[in-house]
């Protein structure tokens, strides 16, 4: 049965399958745009919608992510991210439907389980620590435990599918050696220094230079805005907890959890789907077999065709209501512990199921279980007041654009002012670059209207308008006089420099030997059998790097390639010879092979994923999509 699931995507399916979608964890947000025209969904992926809340706060939660690898900086443009992420939310929906249409399905005891192995602190589970990340993610308790859910799923197909991917010995040993390459070098570097005179640069260049690259001695537009600003945090200090509310959460628990049970499961197949009559008669034997005592493991493991199991003696681990098949999940909970099954028919064929054990959940205390009630009210009344609040805050600034005193006495806000920012650094609400792009888009800075609501996090969301604009001006000349002089010094010292490497080169190219050519301001130094990863055998790594991007010459003239260095120097590599190892250690095949594989996977997933969204009816809404800066 399991393989027969597994069967229907091996080979296309690898091991990359969450490293390619980016998978966004949270797909729950505030609602940021609020014009009626048009639909109110990012995308429609055949029949299931990416809300317009869902996009925006997986965009947001992308942007951070962003901004805390890249020093505060967004190292792409706001609407590539927004495209990206939306692309990779409609990889996601169409792999759920994948998996969900091959069986894949996750207990309430494994997501329980994972939960606390992500959030167990010296081997105890640490609530506090799992509360506030949910917390940090503008989540719920039941939204943190969907979404993770779904991830589990796809890492259950990953696993299913892992070792699908394909390599040839030969692929792996060509590779191999490659990798394990080493060359002979010499290497002449030229002194900077030595080379350079002390050229001084007239009037005119230094004029010249200044008027061509203006842009290098401009002081930067600045802007400081007014803003009020809402957050999740100044939301929650006012939420009250109704106790009765906590109590009837809790009986509902109680309830639910009452009667819940899985049980472990073992089982053997006969699939029917080449000859049914043979595998009824073979079913019926087996199950003669077992009533006069086989061991139903051996059994399993001699006769089950279901390869996924039978080498476990058919052991299907435990098993809740909704996870298998109707029939077998009806034999199955109708079996008294250490009970075996009469034969079963399913569309994967004829089972012999036997209940190895039975399990219930426990209840969890009352004084335990009210925290998370808590938490559950709090985040759901503070999303709530949040969202509504998001909502009044747009359109009071979108109908008065003129001037943000009507929001501050409609809706009871502060207004604040921030420091002076520009297009590329800021303090305060500034840091973040949305808003930094938005105070100097033409609706804000030319017009003087209100921003639209802006969201810099999922949990805080400001408008603004403009205070003050000061424009870009020019450093004058006489300020910048002797950075420019220096420049130009610099410029002219590399150029003699490399000057003198070309004409060093032309002597090696015409059969001048390289030891001869060491003389005041040169070095020669000859470095023999140099791996890809010796950087410490070179000066610089770009001597390294660009040895191995050489090739030799055909004419038995010598390789000669020049080269800047980090310390202004320049370098001529000459390469001499390249040598290819005669048999290479079988841990350094084993990782060889395994990058292959890797590649191979990502070649073939993405193909297949070419695939499926062609047989996909995606219907992008690229007005929300899309946004001015």
């Amino acid at each position: 049965m399991l393989q027969a699931i597994n069967d229907r995507i091996k080979g296309w399916l690898g091991i990359v399958i969450v490293v390619l979608i980016g998978l966004p964890f949270a797909l729950w947000g505030i609602q940021s745009y609020f014009d009626d025209a048009g639909p109110r969904y990012a995308a429609k992926v055949n029949d299931s919608e990416i809300s317009a809340s869902e996009f925006e706060r997986s965009v947001s939660m992308q942007r951070q992510s962003m901004l805390q690898q890249n020093d505060g900086k967004l190292p792409i443009e706001e609407n590539v991210l927004r495209e990206r992420t939306l692309s990779q939310m409609i990889n996601q929906r169409l792999l759920e439907g994948v998996t969900y249409e091959n069986g894949y399905r996750i207990s309430d005891t494994v997501l329980s389980e994972r939960i606390k192995q992500l959030f167990t602190v010296d081997g105890v589970f640490d609530r506090q620590r799992f509360e506030a990340t949910v917390a940090s993610i503008g989540m719920n308790v039941p939204m943190y435990e969907n979404a993770l859910r779904n991830e589990l799923r796809l890492q259950q197909m990953q696993s299913g599918i892992a070792n699908s991917a394909f390599v040839t010995t030969q692929e792996v040993t060509n590779l191999a050696r490659l990798s394990e390459q080493t060359r002979d070098i010499s290497v002449l570097t030229f002194n900077i220094d030595h080379f350079s005179t002390a050229a001084k640069a007239t009037d005119e260049e230094i004029k010249q230079y200044y008027e061509t690259n203006l842009s290098q001695f401009m002081v930067p537009e600045k802007m400081k805005v007014d803003y009020v600003e809402i957050t999740s945090d100044s939301l929650a200090e006012n939420i009250e907890i109704d106790e009765e509310q906590i109590k009837k959460m809790y009986d509902n628990y109680v309830k639910s959890v009452a009667g819940r049970e899985e049980r472990k499961a073992s089982h053997i197949l006969i699939q029917t789907s080449e000859n049914k009559a043979a595998a009824q008669i073979k079913i019926e034997s087996l199950k003669k077999e077992l009533d006069l005592g086989a061991d139903f493991a051996e059994l399993a493991k001699q006769h089950s065709e279901d390869p996924a199991s039978a080498a476990n003696g058919g052991d299907l681990d435990w098993v809740a209501l909704g996870e298998m098949v109707k029939p077998f999940e009806k034999a199955l909970f109708a079996l008294e512990k250490g009970a075996l099954s009469d034969v079963v028919e399913t569309q994967f064929g004829y089972h012999l199921i036997k209940l190895v054990d039975i399990r219930s959940e426990p209840v969890v205390p009352f004084g335990v279980k009210r925290y998370e009630f808590e938490d559950e009210i709090k985040a759901d009344s503070v999303a709530s007041m949040f969202y509504d609040l998001s909502e009044r805050l747009a359109a009071t600034a979108y109908e008065n654009p003129d001037s943000l005193d009507v929001v501050v006495e409609d809706l009871g806000l502060k207004l604040n002012s921030s420091d002076y920012f520009t297009r590329f650094q800021g303090q305060g609400i500034a840091e973040n670059e949305k808003v930094r792009n938005i105070a100097f888009s033409p609706l804000v800075m030319e017009e003087g209207s209100n921003s639209d609501l802006i969201e810099i996090s999922p949990t805080h969301a400001v408008v603004i308008r403009m205070n003050e604009h000061v424009p870009a001006t020019a450093i004058p000349l006489a300020e910048v006089r002797a950075r420019i002089e220096n420049i130009l010094k610099v410029q002219a010292g590399h150029k003699q420099t490399m000057d003198a490497a070309m004409e060093v080169k032309a002597k090696i190219e015409s059969g001048t030997s390289v030891a001869d050519l060491e003389s005041e301001g040169v070095t020669v130094e000859v470095i023999k059998s140099v791996g890809r990863r010796d950087n410490a055998k070179v000066s610089d790594a770009s001597i390294l790097q660009n040895a191995f991007d050489m090739t030799l010459a055909e004419d038995n003239k010598p390789s000669v390639k020049a080269v800047d260095l980090m310390s202004g120097d320049v370098a001529l590599i000459v390469l001499d010879k390249v040598s290819l190892p005669e048999s290479i250690p079988q841990g350094q095949q084993a990782l060889v092979k395994s990058e292959i594989m890797r590649e191979n996977a990502i070649r073939d997933f993405s193909s297949a994923l070419l695939v499926i969204k062609e047989d996909a009816e995606i219907d992008r809404n690229m007005k929300l999509v899309n946004i001015s800066n």
